[in-house]
């Protein structure tokens, strides 16, 4: 048997934990699945394609949603997640399954409708993690469980636009000239973005201080152990490690 290769270490290590879990299920149950944040579909593609041959006595039930006026997802991105889905992964009714809702209104969701939830890198983009956290906890069945990779405040370098301390920085003329500095060095993105689309400095800067400002929200390790404390779910880092190790 051959998986699916994925694009992604994220897409992996998602992959692992979800069949690590799996002792909590019975073979040949219904496994409902949601993906917060779901973009364009790719891991839930991943996932739909590799989750049976690994598992293949669960029917496995995925579903995602994403929020179309944060600013993160470019127009048009649901149906495109749709449209890659129905070509990767054809006999599913796409349409039912993905949808798409305004930033701060409540998952279209029933209560404990779902075994299992996940994100992957869209927990330091939410405007209300208060929301965020209780609506896990509200759509999650009794013994279900949550995965979510993100960036925490932490953390040195930011894996969104590859420099260090950006997300820790809020006067914006300073981080746009912090971020011009480490680009003149040679440091993070912008010899990417120039050879691909000729950007100068100046606005390459501009645009990415205005990324961590507008849509960058990161938490801290303490902040999230609160956060899971105030809501009622029980939070472990116990496949960090793992994560590290995979990517080293």
């Amino acid at each position: 048997m051959s998986l699916d290769k994925a694009e992604h270490t994220t897409h992996e290590h998602l992959l692992s934990i979800i069949n690590t879990e799996l002792g909590r299920f019975a073979d040949h149950q219904t496994v409902h699945l949601l993906d917060v944040g779901c973009g364009d579909g790719k891991l839930i593609t991943y996932l739909t394609n590799n989750l049976p041959k690994l598992n293949p006595t669960i029917d496995w039930q995925i579903h995602g949603f994403d929020v179309h006026d944060h600013g993160v997802q470019q127009d048009g991105f649901l149906s495109k997640a749709i449209c890659n889905l129905s070509s990767r992964c054809p006999g599913i009714p796409w349409e039912e399954r993905i949808a798409s809702i305004s930033d701060g209104d409540p998952w279209p969701y029933g209560d404990g409708q779902f075994d299992i939830v996940i994100s992957n890198q869209v927990v330091e983009h939410v405007n209300d993690h208060d929301m965020f956290f209780s609506e896990v906890n509200r759509t999650l069945k009794y013994g279900g469980y949550s995965v979510h990779l993100f960036f925490l405040n932490e953390y040195i370098y930011e894996g969104h636009i590859w420099l260090p301390y950006v997300h820790r920085i809020y006067n914006h003329d300073l981080l746009r000239g912090y971020i011009k500095l480490l680009s003149r060095l040679g440091l993070g993105k912008y010899r990417m973005h120039r050879r691909k689309i000729g950007i100068s400095l100046d606005e390459f800067a501009e645009k990415q201080a205005d990324f961590m400002t507008y849509f960058a929200n990161h938490i801290g390790y303490a902040e999230v152990l609160r956060l899971a404390k105030r809501h009622k779910l029980r939070a472990s880092f116990r496949y960090t490690k793992e994560f590290y190790t995979r990517k080293l």
